[in-house]
């Protein structure tokens, strides 16, 4: 919190001058947005027509590029991925064959023989994540398959972007600003504009300024907005999952507790078999939205860790390489008043750009809006489960003494 908050009155100056820099270059914004739009669009309807996709994965595939695919220095510099096509089935399209296939699905599930040894790893994430590959089903025929592929490609993709945010470009803008600074010494001490410690301050002074400018600059431009987009994209792809899977739960609960209106008793065996489907069924279906709930929350805790430790390791190498260009200075015979304004300026580098990267740690929780999605503690199983064995127990006992009474 301390860092966040140091973070913010040291990046002030910096906010403003790139709020400037952004406004000037949108000038003319509406008509670019425009353009952007409906060439995203174009994109996107392209894709759908090429692919023979029906209406409503034409409609997902037309929002999946809500903005121009990034260029130029984002892309050079970090990595943004599109918003995933959402491969779970709508609602509309259960069958009974379909819930066959789900109470398949549900039936390994349920036979799992989860592992009371696990391996001995050092990181057990890895051992968590390795029981909810086998839990959700990590096999061609499992649907759950693309949601694991997709959050571990997320995962991976927004700390590649974090590992070279902290550990290369914030070190290396750093030692290049106070390298210079050392190369053109020479040259600002022939102008003798004040004294030699007044002229070494302001030499160093202002390479710690340009290196947390730079460094803030390159976090607050492509770092930033390419991990809100990668967010965002997860956000609307995670949303669109989870809703689609609570929306598919109603379905199959209303089937199971409605399958007896539409059999009679000529049709028991097919009464029984649609009962157990359709039930087994939306059980599974809340099964798998706690086991996805899971595995997000295990990739969001690699996510979180990994920063925290790119973040310190970053200033390690911020601190070597500031401890060789300072051994530099000693060994040329650099003077006492050069290597303590070295020092200073040095530390005040570290202490602004530490204060600016920091905030990559929180990041992901003022993008995701975890609070808009489909949970399972609110898709009431157990209300269900207790509403559907009340509702058929009382039929039972409703019709068995109506029958005495006949």
């Amino acid at each position: 919190m301390i860092f966040k908050n140091l973070g913010r009155i040291i990046s002030w100056p910096f906010r403003a001058l790139l709020k400037l820099f952004m406004r000037g270059a949108k000038a003319g914004p509406r008509g670019s947005a425009a353009v952007s739009r409906t060439a995203a669009k174009t994109s996107g309807s392209a894709i759908a027509k090429k692919a023979g996709a029906n209406a409503e994965e034409t409609a997902v595939l037309d929002t999946e590029y809500r903005d121009a695919p990034p260029s130029g220095i984002e892309a050079a510099m970090f990595t943004q991925l599109p918003r995933p096509r959402l491969t779970e089935k709508s609602a509309s399209d259960l069958t009974i064959e379909q819930a066959h296939s789900y109470a398949e699905q549900a039936q390994r599930f349920y036979d799992y023989n989860f592992p009371l040894f696990p391996r001995g790893d050092f990181f057990y994430e890895e051992i968590e994540e390795e029981y909810l590959n086998a839990a959700l089903g990590f096999d061609e025929q499992s649907i759950d398959r693309r949601f694991i592929e997709v959050t571990t490609l997320f995962r991976k993709t927004l700390n590649a972007n974090t590992r070279r945010m902290l550990l290369y470009w914030a070190p290396a803008l750093g030692g290049l600003a106070f390298a210079a600074a050392i190369f053109f010494a020479p040259i600002a001490l022939i102008a003798r504009v004040g004294g030699p410690a007044a002229q070494a301050g302001f030499l160093y002074g202002g390479a710690a300024l340009i290196g947390a400018a730079l460094t803030f600059l390159v976090y607050s431009w492509p770092y930033k907005v390419v991990q809100q987009r990668n967010l965002m994209n997860l956000d609307n792809y995670v949303t669109s999952k989870f809703a689609r899977i609570n929306n598919n739960f109603q379905v199959a609960k209303r089937r199971a507790l409605n399958v007896e209106r539409d059999k009679r008793m000529s049709e028991r065996d097919a009464l029984k078999d649609e009962a157990g489907a359709w039930t087994l069924s939306y059980h599974w279906f809340a099964s798998r939205l706690f086991l996805c709930e899971t595995m997000l929350r295990n990739k969001f805790y690699q996510v979180r860790r990994n920063t925290t430790l790119y973040w310190v390791g970053g200033m390690a190498l911020s601190v070597m390489a500031f401890t060789g260009i300072g051994a530099y200075l000693v060994v040329t015979g650099a003077q006492l008043f050069m290597i303590g304004a070295f020092a200073a300026a040095a530390g005040a580098y570290l202490v602004a750009t530490g204060a600016i990267t920091a905030r990559a740690t929180g990041m992901m929780f003022g993008v995701l809006e975890s609070n808009e999605w489909s949970r399972f503690h609110i898709i009431n199983l157990d209300g269900t489960i207790r509403d559907h064995v009340g509702e058929d127990k009382l039929q039972i006992v409703t019709f068995r003494d109506r029958n005495r009474i006949e």
